[in-house]
């Protein structure tokens, strides 16, 4: 995520779109956080169209968001645990990372108003599978 620091405060942010399981996706950002947490960086991953297929089959997943320590190569995760995934809005992280962190140029997270965002997303079938 490139001009971090210039992002709208007030607009979400959208990762290019990504493939994993033959449904895409993308990270979406809230670079100053949402109307549930103002203090904290906001991450979500969403599937980039409203596919009722996937969302029908109730997908078991495990989700992890990272953003990059960019100074020590380490990544800062959070990750769920196994979930059904039936909600077309997406997987949101309202309290990621708090701004004061994500700012703090000593952490890493920001260098030259860039952040580097991963997902990992693994599908371990489906819950109507028996």
């Amino acid at each position: 995520m490139d001009n971090f620091l210039e992002l709208d405060s007030q607009r979400p942010v959208r990762s290019p779109t990504f493939e994993v399981g033959g449904q895409k996706w993308y990270i979406g950002m809230h670079p100053r956080g949402n109307r549930s947490s103002t203090d904290c960086l906001t991450l979500g991953l969403y599937l980039d169209s409203s596919d009722e297929l996937f969302i029908e089959s109730r997908k078991v997943v495990q989700i992890s968001l990272s953003i990059l320590d960019q100074k020590n190569g380490k990544y800062f995760t959070k990750t769920t645990g196994l979930l059904v995934y039936t909600c077309p809005e997406g997987w949101v992280l309202s309290n990621f990372l708090p701004l004061k962190e994500l700012n703090d140029m000593s952490r890493g997270y920001l260098i030259e108003s860039k952040c580097v965002l991963k997902a990992d997303l693994t599908i371990f079938g489906s819950s109507i599978d028996g």
